[in-house]
């Protein structure tokens, strides 16, 4: 039987619809896997959410319950103008006579004034300063430059209360620079390594977006509706309903 030339059968394969994958598909996997375990961790948050606030309400029950025996335990307070006498029949005695007061003795003399405190330092600091020249770079529009500053700010100040806002910041250069590759990669790492950052309702939102404008309308109905299952309440939410409309 004739077997075509290698060259020939990587023709005959385009042809029938077989090709193989080109590099971009390739990593196509590797995407698609990133956003499935980012997913995965933010539905185990919100399990782990549930189950914090089912133990809350049950110490809260408790509380009450214990409360509630406490009170009972307490006697009711006597009327007023009625004397109870002790157990045994004993009334209680009356009270010590008072003694007149002593002459006042004269006041001490008064305690020089003390010095005012100084005023505290200013709270502030390369770390504060980093963060709010990020984000003054953004919103002036150089995106470029926000983008090197915020990756260096993630970079130097990794324990910082502000790294989550940063990686996300980051995602949003990149996405007003229209590369939306990397504003992926940006958004999908602040769901990884920052999954209780206040912005991810935002981050979901402008990954759906992403996915969209890529024509990769099922990755995107699969964010956009993780999106509104696990933040129904958010602003987020909301705009991700209308884009799903739409892509229906």
């Amino acid at each position: 039987m004739f077997k075509p030339p290698l060259p020939c059968a990587l023709i005959l394969l385009t042809l029938s619809g077989l090709a193989l994958p080109s590099a971009g598909f390739a990593q196509q996997p590797a995407d698609s896997e990133l956003t499935l375990e980012m997913l995965q961790r933010i539905e185990q948050l919100e399990v782990e959410v549930r189950r914090l606030r089912g133990e809350l309400e049950l110490q809260r029950h408790q509380l009450d319950l214990r409360q509630t025996e406490r009170n009972a335990a307490i006697p009711a307070p006597a009327p007023a103008g009625v004397n109870q006498a002790p157990p045994g029949g004993y009334s209680s005695p009356p009270p010590p006579a008072v003694a007149p007061p002593a002459a006042s003795a004269p006041p001490p003399p008064a305690a020089p004034p003390l010095a005012a405190p100084p005023p505290p330092a200013a709270v502030g600091g390369t770390e504060s300063a980093d963060f709010d020249a990020a984000l003054s770079e953004l919103r002036e529009g150089r995106y470029p430059q926000a983008i090197a500053d915020l990756q260096r700010f993630v970079s130097a100040w990794p324990n910082s209360s502000r790294v989550g806002d940063a990686q996300y910041w980051l995602g949003e250069a990149y996405y007003l620079s229209r590369n939306y590759d990397a504003a992926k990669e940006a958004f999908i790492n602040l769901g990884l390594h920052y999954p209780q950052n206040a912005r991810l309702p935002d981050a979901l939102l402008k990954l759906g977006y992403i996915y969209g404008e890529q024509g990769d309308a099922a990755r995107a109905r699969d964010v956009l509706q993780k999106l509104v299952q696990v933040y129904p309440n958010s602003q987020a939410a909301s705009l991700a309903e209308r884009r799903l409309q739409s892509l229906r």
